[in-house]
């Protein structure tokens, strides 16, 4: 507002858990805010239902674009169009108790090299033995609902979550693999128990490596300045298992987005906001990385001198995904929350031993998959 002095800006706050419901109330009820922050499942909805401005013909117009690459905006493009644009860059990790591993000799691997999943098995068996029986190697991603390494999982084997059609783009065996792994690990002890990260919130303060619970935390890479902040010890970020060496083309990263609502009345306000937001120094070093990395090497560089050691960590991690070429993911089609919801809900029960693999996997490509994707 210093600047445009003919702009005034009215925040609106809320907690980032409760964004999907607060956003899906004000889609439907057709009262968007002029620019804001997007949620990923209701994302697809908004497009279809015509919910978001189309930023294309205003990148480098009234949205300035330098620096922005192909990977970074593809999670904002819809049948080539330009929807979203992200304004902090962050992607799945794995992060780790550095002095943990030096005293029970696990290598510490970054990119352009990473754990395979059986190393990360291995390593987490190892942890246990030597520390347990309250000890464990690795948190379980499944029953926290935090689904991007099962996505790094499904890349890996050359599936997708979703096709280019809009269905399930993975396969019985893929899914069944990846539980049958957790199951395991669960099993030896060498992954913690689901009960034990409903304890608490299994973020920040509450995730299991900060409770000095496990040596692993699977999480996404924006989160290390937060968790270093909370642990005593200093703290590494490590790509996912799979995600190094030859397979750095299956990185993906989800970006935190901003779009313009349709029906805004005030369209050249709200780019230059978004402009603001995206391209001004002086907003980039105050935000810092508290949302993620900014999406521009430029920007990125424009705050680094004043960033603390992790977070110049972060910057450097996500500087080498933004260069490394990983292939585009098909976008998720408009009912995706509604699946995704359905499938938390599944492999919730599946994790606390409520339901089977099978009766899982059977659920989640059949009934499930046939109400919200196909339209059953």
């Amino acid at each position: 507002m210093e600047q445009h002095d003919n702009i005034q800006i009215l925040p609106e706050f809320g907690e980032i858990g409760a964004l999907e419901t607060r956003m899906g109330v004000a889609m439907s009820a057709g009262n968007l805010p002029d620019v804001f922050w997007v949620h990923a499942n209701l994302f697809p909805q908004m497009v279809a239902e015509g919910h978001v401005m189309d930023l294309t013909d205003h990148l480098g117009q009234e949205i300035r674009n330098e620096g922005f690459t192909e990977s970074i905006l593809a999670d904002g493009n819809y049948d080539g169009r330009q929807f979203a644009i992200p304004h902090g860059l962050q992607s799945p990790c794995t992060f780790a108790k550095v002095p943990l591993l030096e005293d029970l000799g696990i290598p510490i691997k970054t990119y352009p090299e990473s754990y395979t999943w059986d190393e990360y098995a291995d390593h987490a068996r190892l942890v246990h033995e030597k520390l347990g029986p309250n000890f464990y190697g690795t948190d379980e991603p499944t029953s926290t609902g935090y689904y991007d390494p099962f996505r790094a999982w499904l890349r890996q084997h050359g599936e997708e979550l979703y096709d280019t059609s809009g269905d399930v783009g993975f396969t019985a065996g893929t899914l069944t693999a990846w539980l049958e792994y957790w199951d395991e690990l669960r099993a030896s002890g060498a992954a913690v128990p689901p009960d034990i990260h409903r304890d608490d919130d299994p973020f920040f303060q509450g995730a299991p490596m900060i409770r000095n619970l496990a040596a692993f935390h699977l999480r996404n890479s924006n989160q290390i300045g937060e968790l270093q902040k909370l642990s005593p010890e200093e703290l590494v970020i490590m790509p996912l298992p799979g995600n190094g060496g030859d397979g750095t083309d299956n990185i993906f990263m989800f970006p935190n987005q901003l779009a313009v609502a349709a029906s805004t009345k005030y369209p050249e306000e709200a780019l230059q906001f978004v402009d603001f937001l995206l391209n001004d120094p002086e907003r980039a070093d105050i935000i810092g990385t508290t949302i993620g990395s900014p999406p521009t090497e430029q920007m990125r560089q424009a705050i680094a001198p004043n960033l603390d050691p992790a977070e110049r960590l972060f910057l450097d991690y996500i500087g080498f995904e933004v260069e490394a070429g990983p292939r585009p993911m098909p976008p998720s089609p408009p009912t995706a929350g509604a699946f995704s919801g359905e499938m938390r809900d599944t492999l919730d029960a599946w994790a606390f031993g409520r339901t089977t693999v099978e009766e899982a996997v059977e659920h989640i490509l059949g009934p499930a998959r046939e109400q919200h994707l196909l339209g059953g």
